[in-house]
Formats: structure tokens, C-alpha cells, sequence
């Protein structure tokens, strides 16, 4: 984050490799999945495939919350929320240029089931928002 705020965007996430992405049923209910986020500026970025919950539940709304979190989902700090968009193909080079590096658990997300499972991914980029609303 260009800013030294850590309060601003996504900054409370940035020492975090995982974050609790809570994604919303058709019908409101929420949905809680650990997964390896990637925290650029004031944007924060995770990889899941096509066919995942997280993917279906996008597909309805883009409201979602980030909770700091670790590997088991036990959250650290308190949820942020934002909107969540599917990368599109033609912008997928440029914005995954520099987020998807070994150290990171997004590379490593993104390799192990594209690889080992055969499953297609997606980028989601999400930018803050003010209210849950």
C-alpha cells in the first residue's frame, strides 16, 4: 500500500497471507472460506475455480467481507467489507503480473489446482467498500 495508513482499504490485511472471505447466498446467508489473498495498494486479490461455491455465490453478488485470518479460519481481526469482480482474460496479465509470486500462497493456490486437480481458476480482485449494505 502506497500510504503508511494501514487503516485505509485493505490495509489491516496486508501482514496477512489469509483472509476469511465471507461470500453471500441468493438468499443472504453468509459463507466463510480461509483462502491466500495477495493485499496490492488499495485492492486485494485471491484465485478460486470456476466451479467453487465462492465462484456460484459471486456469480449472485459481489458483496463480500476479508477477515484477517489464519490457515484454519480462525479470524485475527475484525471483517472489512468490499466488491468483488471476476478479472476479466484481456486485463488477467497485467493485474496478475507481480501477485502471483512463489513466496506467495496465491501462486500456490493457483498451481496446486490447476495442476494436481485439473481445475480452471479464476482471479477475483476486490476493492473496499464502506458499509456491508
Amino acid at each position: 500500500m502506497a500510504s503508511s495508513d494501514r487503516t485505509a482499504g485493505f490495509g489491516p490485511l496486508e501482514g496477512s497471507k489469509t483472509a476469511l472471505l465471507t461470500t453471500f447466498r441468493p438468499g443472504g446467508e453468509a459463507v466463510g472460506t480461509p483462502l491466500s489473498i495477495v493485499v496490492n495498494g488499495d485492492k486485494a486479490y485471491f484465485v478460486t475455480a470456476t466451479d467453487s461455491g465462492k465462484a456460484k455465490r459471486l456469480a449472485h453478488t459481489d458483496r463480500v467481507t476479508l477477515a484477517p485470518c489464519k490457515v484454519n479460519g480462525t479470524v485475527t481481526g475484525g471483517p472489512m467489507p468490499g466488491r468483488a469482480r471476476r478479472v476479466p482474460p484481456g486485463e488477467r496479465r497485467t493485474t496478475a503480473k507481480g501477485l502471483l509470486k512463489p513466496t506467495q500462497g496465491l501462486f500456490w493456490s493457483l498451481l496446486t489446482y490447476r495442476l494436481f486437480y485439473g481445475r480452471r481458476m479464476e482471479l477475483y480482485e476486490v476493492v473496499p467498500t464502506t458499509s456491508t449494505g
